[in-house]
Parts: C-alpha cells; structure tokens; sequence
C-alpha cells in the first residue's frame, strides 16, 4: 500500500502525519522540512532532551511494540550528530494511543518554534490503525516512529530511495537511514553549536 504523508501549518503547531491515502508527491534530492528560505526546523544546541514512551490512552497492540520501536528510534538518531538524552524537562515528548480514524498512523508536531529553533515538540503512533498486525509489521512500526522522530529535527520525506524510514511511500525500512539522510542532517546542523 502506498501511503502520503501530509504536512499542515496550524496556528501554532505545525504537523507531519504518515496518512492512509494514496497519493502523489514531488521527489526532491534534499529532503530538508524548510521554515524559512533555505533554513530547516532545528533544535539548538544539537543535544537533545526527551521523555521515555508513554501512552495517552489505552491500546490494542502491545505497549512494548510502541516503547520499543520509539527506543529504536532514539538510539538511531543519537548515533547521528544529534546527541539525545533521556530528561525530567524534555524538549521531545514520544507519545503511543489510539486517536481514532484520523487518517494518520504516525505524527510529528512541532509544538513550539522561535524563528526556526524547535523549542518542543512530539512525535506520536496511531494505534487504531497500527494495532492491525496482520497489516502492519513491527517493522512497520520500527519505520512509523522512526519517520516521526526524523520529522522533529527538521527531516522532511526522502522518497529518493527505499532503505530509509524517512521514505514515506514504503513502511519497510523500520529503524534505518541511509546516507543521503544524514548529509542532509548534517547540512542542517551545520551551524548549530554542540
């Protein structure tokens, strides 16, 4: 199944969502997600603050699918140039519920932003849909919340090649990115301080 991933500007969130519906895009060589000009969301400094999983609601699937497959995430990003560290006050909060028929399996807010510094943001996994295992591998899972946490350090969708999680057509990357992904995190951080 091919799936399109969405991005909606709100009054003060700005979303990435991996939806249900079949869809079209244009394919970029950089897959920066741009706030301004040529400037992609970033955190400042590259260290990272976030909370361990935790569910808003009850779910179907077991817990440890969406704490596991978040954990697998962190520790891929942290071996990039962002250094991420489990925290009281965090700035990333990874979240596992059932939110209903909302059309997306995995999504990324950015919660709040100055001038393109991510000051908070969340990344969250749709059991309504992802409690389907018939349809949706752990390796699914693994790749939903590895997207969304990519998302949330200024990734956007990189549908150039298919061993990456930042591909939002194909869910069979799980836990991985290629290098293409992380020369466009490094050009992203290029600027910003350890």
């Amino acid at each position: 199944m091919h799936l399109i991933k969405r991005k909606r500007f709100l009054s003060v969130v700005v979303t990435f969502m991996i939806g249900l519906t079949i869809g079209t895009g244009v394919v970029l060589a950089n897959h920066p997600w741009i706030c301004s000009g040529t400037t992609a969301f970033h955190y400042t400094p590259r260290t990272i603050p976030f909370a361990s999983p935790a569910a808003q609601s009850t779910v179907s699937r077991s817990a440890t699918a969406y704490t596991s497959a978040f954990n697998g995430a962190i520790s891929l990003w942290d071996s990039t140039i962002v250094t991420l560290v489990n925290s009281s006050t965090p700035k990333l909060r990874l979240f596992y519920g059932a939110y209903g028929n909302t059309g997306w399996l995995g999504l990324a807010s950015l919660t709040s932003v100055t001038s393109c510094h991510v000051n908070s943001a969340m990344s969250q996994l749709n059991d309504t849909f992802l409690r389907d295992t018939a349809r949706y591998s752990q390796t699914a899972v693994n790749h939903v919340a590895c997207q969304e946490v990519g998302h949330t350090f200024g990734l956007n969708h990189n549908r150039t090649e298919t061993n990456t999680c930042m591909n939002d057509t194909v869910l069979t990357a799980g836990n991985a990115i290629n290098q293409h992904d992380r020369d466009q995190l490094n050009s992203i951080y290029a600027h910003v301080p350890q």
